[in-house]
C-alpha cells in the first residue's frame, strides 16, 4: 500500500471512529422522542394492555375501594412532579404481590400486595415507586428496547395482538435496569415526605419481603423481579433518616375496606 494510499485510509478510519463514538453518546431514546412512540400512541397501547390484563385476571369493580385508590394517587400526585389526575389505578384480582406501570400512566396493582402489606403507607411506598417509574419515563424506554418500537407501534395499530402478552410479561415480572429502581425508589422516598407519610413504611415492607425471599414462593412476584432488595432497604433507611419531619397516620378505616375488597372472593 502506497502512503498516499495509507493516509487516506488512516483518516477513513478516523472519520468512521468518530463518528461511531458519537453515535454511541447519543441517547436515541429521548432524542427522538422515545424512539417515535407519540403520547396518543403510548396511551392506546396503555389502554389495550390494560384491558388484556383485566380479562385475564378479576378486576375489582367497587366504587368505594376505587375512590380510595384514586385519593392516594392524588395524594402523592399532589407531593410529586405529576399532573393531578394523570395516574389511572387498576385493582385485579391475583394472588400475585405484583404492582406494575404500563404506558398511558396506567398503573395495576393485584390484590396479592394488598393483602401483603401491613399498612396504607406500606402501599403508598410501592405505589409512589411505580409512579416514579411513569414520571420518569422509564416503562416506554424499557418496552422500545426490549421489544422495539415497531412492535409497539403494531400493538396500537390493533395488529401486534400477539404481543400483548410479551408487554405484560416484560413489566409485570422482569425488573427495570439498577439504576432506574433506584431512582424510583428515590422518587417515591422524596414524594411520601412531601406527602407527609412515613417513608419507613415503604423501607419496612421491602425488609420484610426481603426476609422471605431465601423461602420466595411464586406469588412474591414484585420482590423477585425487583433484586438486592436488602441494599435497597438500606438506602430507602438512609433517604428516610435525611430531613426528619412529622408524619401524619393515614384513616384507618379506608385500609381495612382496601383490605377487604382485597379479601373479597
Amino acid at each position: 500500500m502506497s502512503s498516499k494510499a495509507a493516509g487516506q485510509f488512516l483518516i477513513i478510519a478516523g472519520v468512521f471512529g468518530a463518528l461511531w463514538f458519537g453515535f454511541s453518546q447519543i441517547d436515541f431514546v429521548n432524542f427522538f422522542h422515545l424512539r417515535g412512540l407519540s403520547q396518543r400512541t403510548e396511551q392506546k397501547i396503555g389502554d389495550i394492555v390494560v384491558k388484556a390484563v383485566e380479562q385475564e385476571k378479576r378486576p375489582i369493580r367497587d366504587a368505594r375501594t376505587q375512590k380510595i385508590l384514586n385519593d392516594i394517587a392524588a395524594k402523592l400526585c399532589a407531593a410529586a412532579p405529576v399532573s393531578p389526575g394523570k395516574i389511572r389505578i387498576h385493582l385485579v384480582k391475583s394472588a400475585e404481590v405484583n404492582a406494575f406501570a404500563l404506558p398511558g400512566n396506567h398503573l395495576v396493582i393485584y390484590t396479592g400486595l394488598i393483602n401483603h402489606c401491613d399498612s396504607v403507607e406500606e402501599l403508598c411506598g410501592v405505589m409512589g415507586h411505580e409512579i416514579g417509574h411513569i414520571a420518569l419515563s422509564h416503562v416506554v424506554k424499557r418496552l422500545g428496547t426490549e421489544i422495539g418500537v415497531s412492535v409497539l407501534a403494531s400493538i396500537a395499530s390493533g395488529t401486534g395482538a400477539e404481543t400483548i402478552s410479551s408487554v405484560i410479561h416484560t413489566l409485570s415480572s422482569r425488573a427495570f435496569e439498577r439504576g432506574q429502581e433506584a431512582d424510583a425508589d428515590a422518587f417515591s422516598v422524596k414524594t411520601l415526605k412531601k406527602a407527609q407519610i412515613d417513608p419507613d413504611a415503604f423501607a419496612g415492607f421491602m425488609q420484610k419481603m426481603a426476609e422471605m425471599e431465601a423461602n420466595l414462593p411464586e406469588v412474591l412476584e414484585w420482590v423477585s423481579s425487583h433484586p438486592d432488595s436488602k441494599k435497597r432497604v438500606a438506602a430507602i433507611r438512609a433517604m428516610s433518616l435525611q430531613h426528619l419531619q412529622y408524619y401524619k397516620p393515614i384513616d384507618s378505616t379506608n385500609w381495612q375496606i382496601l383490605k377487604n375488597a382485597a379479601d373479597d372472593k
